[in-house]
């Protein structure tokens, strides 16, 4: 009975240990001598601004033809689009611009509301 108290006081100082332990790169290294970012990351408008950008960068990859839509077919290259297309073109044009996507994806945001 004894042997098995210890086996679990063992096993439960283990995990504790492996909780507090630092993940990654820098698990060996000091906290004081451990690098950091030099800025923290993004927030609020700024991070709503990267968002758009990696949105919009998304968007341009998919429009192969340059016309500045995106046609149901080009819409598989960015699965988002394709899966809401109908969704998003709400002028049943058969196309959809960014600016569609961006009203769409704002009006799914207001009905989460």
């Amino acid at each position: 009975m004894k042997t098995m108290h210890l086996f679990i006081l063992l096993a439960s100082a283990a995990g504790a240990a492996a909780a507090q332990a630092p993940l990654g790169n820098d698990a060996q290294v000091p906290p004081a001598l451990r690098v950091r970012p030099a800025e923290s990351p993004a927030a609020g408008a700024e991070l709503r601004a990267q968002a758009l950008a990696k949105l919009k960068a998304q968007f341009k990859a998919a429009d192969h033809d340059g016309n500045g839509s995106l046609t149901a077919e080009e819409a598989k290259s960015f699965g988002f689009v394709a899966s809401h297309f109908d969704a998003i073109d709400t002028r049943r044009r058969g196309a959809v611009t960014f600016d569609e996507l961006r009203a769409y994806l704002e009006r799914a945001k207001a009905d989460r509301r």
